[in-house]
């Protein structure tokens, strides 16, 4: 699916008179039916360091379903610029694995939009279907930084405990050639994790890992073995590129229920953190 259109459309709602005025967002949802490509997904595989199994890494649902976000947030009829929107949380909730050659059935509708104490928010709600049975379902959270909007509802904010670094038990080298291998993979072209330009213009130094690279990297390196489970992501402090980061446990282990993150290791400060639970 080319972004194209939807660069085009979020652009044009970035001028003065692109978006609506009110706080009621698009009803509509919008789907899309694909197998899962054993190419296409080693590609991804390889980029953010999964072992290459028969099962699907849940950072390739997001993937896939990412264009149909997209699309929806480029909506005119969406009251929040898509340009400069930050990523801020995931929640995915991993019912059943989806394997090489599946045909799953994504819908993504949105949710919203959210008052946050640092603008508005809205809410991409993702669901992934495997012969008519949930193999997952997502919420992923998008911030509009100093957006207000009268009649935004009002929504728990997740509390984000004091983070203290631990001794990283690994140390990735992350070049900026990594922000085009993931758009590749990803389809998400997003200029800031490609242009040093683009990148100064919303605020950052230098290019930015995508979140979801390094999110997903991160659930390669925890590789959890259970049947079912909910992978909670938050976003924090971006990697600017290049750098090098730390990665961690926090609490648990590999291949079972764990809190993990990737974090500055010289400063201590954390760029994802990152929770896997059974889910009953």
């Amino acid at each position: 699916m080319s972004m194209l259109p939807v660069y085009a459309k979020a652009l044009l709602k970035a001028l003065p008179f692109g978006s609506a005025q009110d706080s009621e967002l698009p009803t509509r949802g919008i789907g899309r039916s694909l197998s899962i490509d054993a190419d296409a997904y080693a590609g991804f595989a390889h980029v953010v360091d999964a072992p290459l199994t028969n099962t699907v890494h849940p950072g390739y649902l997001h993937v896939l379903a990412f264009p149909l976000s997209m699309q929806l947030l480029a909506d005119p009829g969406v009251p929040l610029p898509l340009v400069g929107m930050v990523h801020v949380r995931n929640r995915m909730d991993v019912r059943r694995p989806v394997r090489i050659g599946d045909v799953v059935d994504l819908h993504v509708s949105l949710s919203g939009p959210f008052e946050h104490p640092a603008g508005t928010t809205i809410d991409v709600e993702m669901r992934a279907l495997v012969d008519g049975e949930e193999a997952m379902t997502e919420t992923t959270t998008y911030l509009a930084k100093g957006k207000r909007l009268e009649g935004a509802k009002q929504q728990d904010q997740p509390e984000r405990e004091d983070f203290v670094a631990p001794r990283p038990t690994a140390l990735w080298r992350l070049d900026p050639i990594i922000g085009q291998r993931y758009a590749k993979v990803s389809g998400d072209y997003n200029p800031i994790h490609l242009n040093g330009l683009a990148a100064r213009g919303f605020g950052f130094p230098r290019v930015i890992a995508h979140g979801m690279y390094t999110a997903s990297r991160a659930l390669a390196a925890a590789d959890p073995r259970l049947a079912s489970y909910r992978w909670d992501v938050a976003f924090a402090k971006p990697i600017l590129l290049p750098s090098t980061v730390g990665f961690a446990f926090t609490e648990g282990h590999r291949h079972a229920p764990a809190r993990f993150a990737v974090f500055d290791p010289a400063k201590g400060k954390p760029h994802v953190l990152s929770e896997v639970a059974e889910l009953s």
